[in-house]
């Protein structure tokens, strides 16, 4: 890509260039529609046109969609709905032309004169004067967290003072914390936030959070019982905010022990790690920056060498599922759940609590994988809530209604799927990881028989929906980049690998990429070699369907049947299977795929999948799903068309699903 017509369209001003290429100006300095999402405002309660530009007439912002750019970015997105930073060659040139026909660069003939360029004047670079108030709590420059301070210990920040005392934390801690203050004018009142800098190892501020300070509604005033923004009670909910597109690490992390053998304590917030460092653990005790429901794999960098985590989360709810999805991410076996005296650590300084008694609750701490014993009342929360939301008792979705019913959904647990040679095995596992993928739910999937290479092309095949050798070359880059956004990740390992290598790298994608399901493509290949294939299957089998539980997860595990002759009398069974006794016994679920050929019981070509094992109380073993199946795309649906032959073999008239015995 040329940098000389470019530089001629960055010459123009942004507002120049948005009304030249045909958006229509609109209040403070807006335009519309965004390029990019085709909106005409920015929300349904501003009327304001969705593209603002900056001051200086450099850049522009749909706040939208939130697309960024300059003004050859603006072009871009109208002319080939991308930016021009990913377009190719044969692109680049449409965007040019397109600029070149409204007179804002030159097309490359040197007999074309360009219009005439306004330029826009520099402005002096000076440091602005800090504001009484910000407008934009999260807009970062280098010296935030200082002048957050300077306002805390100033009349501005009595009421944010005010109130860290008053959770009990000393000037010393406040100090130490590099805690400041935050103001913002309203309507009807200020609202005050706690400035809590982000520091690196180094004790530099590289990020801030800031946590509203309860006080009365600056919306409503106190006067409003339908306010959105505190719910009628007249006092303003707790808000978060950051410095956006900032980096972001534990908080505490400078204090962190070159001692790998010292346990690391874990907190919900930041404020309970501070509260911590009072009562004396002024060491190894951090916390996330970003609630108690999120966690950043790349904070594990920073806690990958230690051998033991107290998790001391609230004593609630989220911080039970805080707690125990930060476990999966570290290894549960590493990992043992405190219960402070009381909610939190914060709590526990306001009332006071002795530092002995906190270290005896840390030091009784459960680990998470010990069997332990438990009363039945203990699940009472669990059952209200699943009766609550009953959609959570048949778990996720695999894509197929049909299957779903017969299957009671995807539990965690150990998956066998087995069919004789050429049924559909791999394409139906494939496809199910592949519809998780599409919604969201991290993938593994490991082929020992090809390279990662091999299964792209049949993840490429099913989303272009056939052959994408012939498939234009924008279609294939139009699939690839939807296939390269959903989180699928593969296992790049050719031929036989020790099971627990490969468990290994399992439980690698559980806590650094969050896996939920993982497909091993085949079972030969974890026991190739073994003295005695028959003991090493059910060790196998056994050890990943515990696995599989303990990390809430689902394996599916391919197996070849043991008799092939069988698949010309009768379809394959569980019982067919070398290791039969162990699967039928330790495996959640088992499946046996059947490709039914046109003319047998349907007019296309249709699958049969059979619930040989299903664990599940939601699900029908002895169950059949028939789905329909299209060989060139390699995916599957519920629709099918019947022959009277297959109608008769459907039980109460259900399309796709029946009830029968082996």
């Amino acid at each position: 890509m040329s940098k000389g017509w470019i530089g001629e369209v960055r010459q123009h001003d942004i507002q120049q260039v948005a009304k030249t290429i045909g958006l229509t100006a609109s209040r403070g300095h807006s335009y519309k529609p965004c390029p990019a999402c085709k909106a005409q405002r920015r929300s349904k309660s501003d009327s304001r046109g969705p593209v603002g530009v900056r001051p200086d007439g450099k850049g522009w912002r749909c706040w939208s969609c939130s697309v960024t750019g300059d003004a050859p970015d603006l072009g871009a997105w109208l002319a080939i709905s991308k930016p021009l930073r990913e377009a190719n060659k044969l692109e680049s040139a449409t965007v040019r032309l397109a600029f070149a026909k409204k007179g804002l660069c030159g097309s490359g003939n040197p007999a074309d004169k360009v219009a005439p360029l306004v330029k826009v004047q520099p402005t002096r670079q000076t440091r602005q004067p800090v504001p009484e108030t910000y407008q934009s709590p999260m807009k970062w420059y280098p010296d935030l967290a200082k002048d957050c301070i300077t306002r805390l210990w100033g009349d501005e920040g009595k009421i944010t003072l005010e109130y860290m005392r008053s959770r009990g934390f000393s000037d010393e801690a406040i100090k130490k914390w590099k805690i400041g203050s935050l103001s913002i004018k309203r309507q009807k009142g200020s609202e005050y936030y706690v400035a809590i800098p982000v520091l690196d190892k180094n004790g530099k501020p590289i990020n801030v959070r800031f946590r509203s300070v309860p006080h009365d509604c600056a919306w409503c005033g106190k006067t409003n019982p339908d306010c959105k923004k505190c719910k009628g009670t007249g006092v303003a909910r707790k808000i978060y905010l950051r410095s956006p597109n900032r980096p972001s690490t534990l908080f505490g992390v400078m204090n962190l022990s070159p001692d790998t053998n010292s346990d690391v304590i874990i907190c919900e917030g930041e404020l309970d790690v501070m509260a911590l460092w009072q009562l004396g653990f002024t060491e190894n005790v951090v916390s996330g920056t970003a609630g108690a429901g999120t966690w950043a794999d790349d904070w594990l960098d920073s806690l990958e060498p230690y051998r033991h985590f107290i998790l001391a989360y609230d004593s609630d709810k989220a911080g039970d599922e805080g707690a125990a999805g930060v476990a999966v991410k570290l290894g549960k076996e590493r990992c043992s759940r405190a219960k402070l005296p009381y909610k939190d650590a914060g709590e526990c300084l306001e009332k006071n609590v002795s530092t002995e008694r906190i270290q005896k609750s840390l030091d009784s701490a459960q680990p998470l994988l010990e069997a332990g014993i438990v009363r039945v009342d203990n699940y009472t929360n669990e059952v209200e809530e699943l009766i609550r939301n009953p959609d959570k008792l048949k778990g996720l979705t695999t894509g197929s209604q049909i299957l779903d019913e017969a299957l009671g959904g995807i539990r965690p647990g150990l998956w066998i799927v087995t069919g004789g040679t050429g049924q559909g095995k791999t394409t139906v596992t494939t496809w199910i990881m592949l519809e998780q993928a599409r919604r969201g739910v991290p993938v593994l999937l490991t082929s020992f028989e090809q390279r990662p290479i091999g299964t792209v092309q049949k993840l490429l095949r099913a989303e272009i929906g056939g052959d994408f050798t012939m498939a234009s070359e924008i279609e294939r880059k139009d699939a690839m980049r939807h296939l390269g956004s959903m989180p699928i990740y593969m296992v790049d390992h050719y031929g036989a690998l020790d099971s627990e290598e490969l468990k290994s790298l399992i439980g690698y994608s559980v806590r650094r990429k969050g896996v939920k399901m993982a497909v091993v493509d085949h079972l030969g290949f974890l026991i190739d070699g073994a003295e005695d294939e028959r003991r090493a299957i059910e060790r196998v089998v056994r050890d990943y369907a515990v696995y599989a539980v303990q990390n809430d997860i689902t394996i599916v595990l391919i197996v070849h049947p043991n008799n092939l002759s069988v698949t010309q009398q009768r379809r394959v069974m569980l019982t067919d299977l070398k290791g039969a006794s162990a699967i039928r016994q330790d495996a959640h679920v088992g499946l046996v795929v059947e490709r039914m050929l046109p003319g047998r019981t349907v007019n296309h070509p249709a699958t049969a999948i059979h619930v040989d094992k299903c664990r599940s109380e939601f699900g029908l073993q002895g169950s059949r799903a028939v789905l329909a199946f299209d060989p060139e795309a390699c995916v599957y649906a519920d629709e099918w068309d019947q022959t009277p032959m297959g109608a008769s073999m459907i039980a109460n008239g259900t399309s796709g699903f029946t009830i029968s015995g082996h």
